[in-house]
């Protein structure tokens, strides 16, 4: 895994705004001579940027993904707890973790943070783009804000808009965080019971 610090603040679509930004990454593979070989991978919520480990078989040496052809990309998401810029994060104002002060963050600024490190890498094009689950989402809303950058698509378990039935799904799941006394407790394990 790398680690790449953004310096500058970044404006977040809920209002809030993060003055700095790390983001954590891993890369398998080369960037062919003419960068047409790339291949990044959003992933869902509870995966991490090892893309190789969570999604083996289909990334990997002698699989459909393979770094011996491709040049592969997988970034931690906003928020995220492995590296990239989340609650458990220091805020640069107060010397402490964010925890429940972390500001608000969607879909659209997951996939600001991944532009920010494609603009890094001084990677111009993707010549395919992957996402499951939450990562489908967001593989989604980057062919809305940069349509001209990617050449293919490939989604996974996930949709445009959400059922009545994931709507459903995910409430319960925030409310049963919810209902945990601890969750917006200014600590590491909030929320973990």
């Amino acid at each position: 895994m790398t680690f790449f610090h953004h310096p500058h603040p970044i404006e977040l679509e809920g209002g809030g705004s993060l003055a700095a930004l790390t983001i954590a990454y891993t890369t398998y593979g080369k960037l062919n001579a003419d960068k047409s070989n790339v291949v990044w991978v959003c992933h869902a919520l509870t995966a991490n940027s090892d893309a190789a480990d969570w999604w083996n078989g289909v990334v990997g040496k002698d699989h459909v993904i393979d770094p011996g052809k491709y040049f592969i990309v997988c970034a931690n998401i906003l928020g995220s707890c492995y590296g990239t810029t989340g609650p458990l994060s220091i805020d640069p104002f107060t010397g402490k973790p964010y925890y429940s002060s972390f500001p608000l963050f969607t879909i659209r600024d997951m996939v600001k943070v991944h532009i920010i490190l494609r603009k890094h890498l001084q990677i111009e094009n993707i010549y395919l783009l992957m996402g499951g689950s939450m990562g489908g989402y967001q593989a989604m809303e980057w062919c809305i804000i940069e349509p001209n950058v990617i050449d293919h698509l490939f989604l996974l378990a996930t949709s445009p808009t959400e059922s009545a039935w994931g709507i459903a799904t995910h409430t319960a799941q925030g409310l049963a965080n919810e209902a945990d006394c601890t969750w917006q407790a200014n600590s590491p394990v909030a929320g973990a019971k």
